[in-house]
């Protein structure tokens, strides 16, 4: 093999070793930015934004400083939302979707999730022109 060709199979090989490598913790992880109101903004990094996940929390009232944590990414027709519920009791939580590829005026449609303690897994909703956009808190769902 001559030299150039070896250059290029060797600049391939580190090419595709870059590619399969996985993210490191730094870019793994989610800028969040908590509000006085309890509810958390999330600003998704490269590697969340790459794998198009998206993620929100809402603050426990017992104990202080814990977290019901949400996550989610679309799929054509439904939306999976994951939950962890680190909270000592059951968190009801406001889910807002927006219309797809709307831009200023945000269509928006709500539904309503409850919780238990201590608990995690995951909640399919079937919304095809619509994706979530944030999670609030509230009393109760009605």
């Amino acid at each position: 093999m001559n030299r150039k060709k070896l250059t290029s199979v060797l600049l391939g090989s580190a090419a595709t070793a870059m590619l399969l490598a996985p993210a490191t913790a730094a870019s793994a992880q989610a800028g969040t930015v908590r509000t006085s109101t309890g509810t958390a903004e999330t600003k998704a990094t490269t590697a969340s934004a790459q794998a198009g996940v998206e993620r929100d929390s809402v603050s426990c009232s017992r104990p202080r400083g814990k977290w019901a944590n949400y996550s989610w990414g679309e799929g054509n027709t439904s939306v999976t939302i994951y939950f962890n519920n680190h909270c000592s009791h059951k968190v009801s939580a406001k889910i807002m979707f927006v219309r797809k590829g709307s831009v200023g005026d945000k269509a928006a449609k709500y539904r309503c999730m409850t919780v238990n303690a201590h608990t995690k897994g995951k909640k399919k909703f079937y919304a095809a022109a619509y994706k979530p956009y944030s999670v609030t808190r509230v009393a109760r769902c009605s």
